[in-house]
C-alpha cells in the first residue's frame, strides 16, 4: 500500500530530511481558510463515499497545506514518514485530557486527512474496502466540533454520510454518536451539560424521512430520554422515551417508571402485568411485585415516583410475604427514606419504628440492625420537632458506645452528632458544647482514624459557631480539613457522606458567616470540581445542585456577577421545567434571596424572595390537605411565615427608589 509521505513527496521536489520534533504550532487559520480546508475534506469525503479513491488525493493534500503544522507538512514532503502521525496522535490525545475540543478537533481532522490520504492512493486490485470504519476520525472531529459548540461544522461533515448511496455509512456515523452521547452523559464529568446538544444535532440529522439508521435514531431518542429524565423534564423523558420505541413495541421499563413519577398508577400498574403476560387490573403477583421494585431506580431526580412504586410494591409484599421478608423489609426501608427525602417524616416514622421494632425483637438492642433502625427512627422523630422522644432514642444508643468504650466507630460519631443537635434545637448551647467536647476528648483517648476525627471536629465547630465563638469555631473546622486528605487527594463520594468534604462545607459556611467569603470561594469551587469529577454522580442530582447553589451564594454575597448569573439561570430552567409555583424553585428561589440580602442588595431580592413566597403558598407545596399531618402542616406554617418575612425584610431594607 502506497502511503500519503510517498504521494506527497512524488508531487514536490526533494528536500533535505528534517529530524524529528515535538508537533509544531498550528498555523492560525482565518474564517476563509478554514472554510477551504473543510470544503476540501468534505469533497474528499463524497469522492471516497462514492467509492471512489485518486480524485480524492488532490483536495486532500490541499487540506493538508491550509491547516498542517508547516515543519510536519515540510517532513512528510521530504519522505520522512516516521513519528508525524505519531506526534498528531499525542497533540490530539493531550488536547482531549485537556478537554480543549476546538484544539482536539483541529488535531483529529489532521489524523483524518493522513489516514484517508492513504485510502485514497491505495487502488490496487487487493485494497481493503471502503467501510464505515474507514471514516471513524470524521465521527470522532464531529463529536469534538459538537463539544466545541460548532453544530454547524459538525452537521457540515455528517451530511455526506447522509448522502452515501451505501447505507452502511449513515448507519456507522449514527451509531458512533449513539455511544459517544451515552457515554458523555454516563461519564462525561463537567461534560454532561453538553450531551444534550450533542444529541439534539444528532437527531436533527438522522431522524429525518427516509432516515437509513432506525435502531441508531431509537436508541438516540432514548438517550436523549434519559437525559431529560434525570433533569426532572419527565414529560419530555417520557416524549423521547415513546419515540424510542419500535412500532408495536410494549414500553421500557424506564418508561413504565415515568408513568409512576407522573401520576399515571393504574396505567404503570397495567403496563407491567402486560409485560408479564399477566391479566391487567389483577391483584399484583409476586413476580409483578418483584417487576415494580426493579423499576424502582428508573424514576425521575425526585421522590415523587419512588414513592409511589413503594407504597404499592410495600403494601403488595404485605400480602404476599412473611413480616421477616427481605424484600418486605427493604421496600419499607426504601418508601421510609424517601418520604425523608420529601420531607415527609411523619409518614416514614411508622415505617421507621415498624423496622426497629422488628429487629430489637429478633435480635436485641444491641444489634446492628437494630442500631441502624432505631437511628433512623430517632431521626424521623426529631425532624418533627419531638426532642424528648428522640432524644431518648439517641441516649440509649450512646449508652451502647458508653458500655462498649467504642468512641472511636464513627457510628458513636453520629449519635453524638444528633445529641447535640437536640440540645442545640433547645437552645442548650453550652450543654451541647460540654457533650460534643467530652465525647471528642473519650474518642482522641482511642484508636482515633482520620474519618471519626474530622467528624467530631465538624460538630464541634458548628456548636462553637452557635455559640458566637467565631475564632474557636474556625479553629476546629480548619483543623477537621487537616485532619483529612490534601486538596489534591480529596474524592467526594456519590452518597456525600464524607466527612472530610463535609468539614470544607463546614469552613466555607464559618467564613461567609463571618464576613470572608473571597477567603471561601476557592473552597466551594474545589467541592463541586470535585463532585463533578465522580462519574456516580447525576449531574442533576442533590450533590451537584447543592454545591452549585453553594457557590453562587458565595459569589453573590460578593457582588460578583457569576453568582447572580448562576441563580438566575437555575431558578430560570426550574421554572421552565416545574412551574412557576412549584417547590422546586424554593430550592434556588430562598438561597438566592439570602445572598441578596446579605450583600445589601436588597431590591433585587425581591424577585427570588416572591418566588420563594409563590411555592411556599402553593396548592403544590401543601399537597392533599386530607393527607396533611400535624407536624406537616405547622412546618408547611412557619415555611410560609419565613418567606413572608423575607419579602417583608427585602421591602424595607430596600434602597431608596429601589
Amino acid at each position: 500500500m502506497r502511503k500519503l509521505a510517498v504521494a506527497l513527496f512524488l508531487l514536490t521536489a526533494a528536500l533535505p530530511a528534517i529530524a524529528q520534533t515535538p508537533p509544531a504550532q498550528l498555523p492560525t487559520l482565518t474564517t476563509a481558510d478554514r472554510s477551504r480546508a473543510d470544503a476540501a475534506l468534505i469533497q474528499a469525503l463524497e469522492i471516497l463515499l462514492a467509492d471512489k479513491r485518486s480524485p480524492a488525493s488532490p483536495p486532500i493534500l490541499s487540506a493538508l497545506d491550509l491547516t498542517g503544522p508547516p515543519a510536519d507538512i515540510a517532513a512528510l514532503k521530504a519522505g520522512d514518514m516516521s513519528g508525524v502521525y505519531a506526534r498528531w496522535l499525542d497533540a490530539r490525545s493531550a488536547a482531549f485530557k485537556a478537554r480543549d475540543w476546538a484544539l482536539m478537533a483541529r488535531w483529529i481532522q489532521l489524523t483524518a486527512l493522513y489516514r484517508l490520504g492513504n485510502v485514497a492512493l491505495d487502488e490496487a486490485a487487493d485494497a481493503t474496502p471502503v467501510t464505515g470504519q474507514t471514516f471513524d476520525d470524521i465521527y470522532f472531529m464531529a463529536y469534538a466540533l459538537a463539544m466545541a459548540g460548532e453544530a454547524e461544522r459538525a452537521a457540515a461533515f455528517i451530511k455526506p454520510f447522509l448522502a452515501a448511496a451505501d447505507p452502511q455509512f449513515e448507519i456507522a456515523f449514527a451509531a458512533d454518536l449513539v455511544a459517544r452521547v451515552q457515554s458523555v452523559d454516563n461519564w462525561g464529568g463537567g461534560d454532561r451539560p453538553r450531551a444534550a446538544a450533542l444529541v439534539t444535532l444528532a437527531l436533527s440529522l438522522f431522524d429525518r424521512p427516509g432516515a437509513r439508521a432506525p435502531q441508531q435514531v431509537r436508541n438516540l431518542h432514548h438517550a436523549l430520554g434519559n437525559i431529560r429524565r434525570t433533569a426532572g423534564d419527565i414529560a419530555g423523558a417520557r416524549a423521547a422515551y415513546t419515540r424510542a420505541r419500535a412500532p408495536g413495541a410494549a414500553p421500557a421499563d424506564v418508561e413504565i417508571a415515568l408513568m409512576f413519577e407522573a401520576g399515571e398508577t393504574d396505567a404503570g400498574l397495567r403496563a407491567i402485568q402486560q409485560s408479564l403476560g399477566e391479566t391487567p387490573g389483577a391483584a399484583l403477583s409476586r413476580k409483578a411485585t418483584d417487576k415494580l421494585v426493579e423499576i424502582g431506580g428508573q424514576t425521575g431526580s425526585g421522590n415523587a415516583g419512588t414513592i409511589a412504586i413503594y407504597r404499592i410494591a410495600l403494601q403488595n409484599y404485605r400480602r404476599l410475604l412473611k413480616p421477616t421478608d427481605k424484600p418486605l423489609e427493604d421496600a419499607a426501608a426504601v418508601l421510609a427514606d424517601a418520604y425523608m427525602a420529601a420531607g415527609d417524616p411523619a409518614l416514614a416514622e411508622p415505617l421507621r419504628a415498624e423496622l426497629f421494632a422488628s429487629y430489637e425483637k429478633r435480635y436485641g438492642f444491641d444489634s446492628g440492625g437494630a442500631n441502624r433502625y432505631a437511628k433512623q427512627l430517632a431521626d424521623a422523630i426529631a425532624a418533627q420537632s419531638r426532642y424528648d422522644e428522640a432524644d431518648l432514642l439517641y441516649r440509649r444508643l450512646w449508652a451502647l458506645v458508653e458500655k462498649y468504650g467504642a468512641y472511636e466507630d464513627l457510628d458513636a460519631q453520629r449519635y453524638a452528632e444528633a445529641i447535640a443537635g437536640i440540645l442545640l434545637a433547645r437552645g442548650q448551647i453550652a450543654a451541647a458544647e460540654a457533650f460534643n467536647a467530652d465525647a471528642l476528648r473519650r474518642a482522641r483517648a482511642k484508636d482515633l482514624d482520620a474519618t471519626t476525627l474530622t467528624a467530631y471536629l465538624i460538630v464541634q465547630a458548628r456548636i462553637l459557631a452557635r455559640a458566637g465563638k467565631a475564632a474557636q469555631a474556625e479553629a476546629a473546622a480548619r483543623e477537621a480539613v487537616a485532619a483529612g486528605p490534601a486538596d489534591d487527594k480529596l474524592t467526594v463520594s456519590a452518597a456525600f457522606d464524607s466527612p472530610e468534604a463535609r468539614a470544607r462545607a463546614q469552613l466555607a459556611a464559618l467564613l461567609e458567616a463571618n464576613g470572608k467569603a473571597a477567603e471561601a470561594e476557592p473552597i466551594r469551587r474545589l467541592l463541586l470540581a470535585r463532585i463533578e469529577a465522580n462519574d456516580m454522580i447525576p449531574w442533576e442530582g442533590n450533590l451537584r445542585r447543592d454545591a452549585v447553589l453553594a457557590l453562587a451564594a458565595n459569589l453573590t454575597l460578593q457582588n460578583k456577577p457569576e453568582g447572580r448569573r448562576m441563580f438566575g439561570e437555575r431558578l430560570a430552567t426550574n421554572a421552565r421545567i416545574f412551574g412557576g409555583d412549584s417547590p422546586q424553585l424554593l430550592d434556588v428561589a430562598e438561597p438566592f434571596a439570602r445572598a441578596l440580602l446579605r450583600s445589601g442588595r436588597a431590591g433585587d431580592a425581591l424577585t427570588p424572595a416572591r418566588a420563594a413566597l409563590a411555592a411556599r403558598t402553593s396548592s403544590r407545596f401543601t399537597g392533599d390537605a386530607a393527607a396533611v399531618t400535624i407536624s406537616d402542616r405547622a412546618l408547611a406554617n412557619r415555611r410560609r411565615e419565613a418567606a413572608r418575612l423575607m419579602v417583608e425584610a427585602a421591602w424595607r431594607a430596600r434602597p431608596p427608589g429601589g
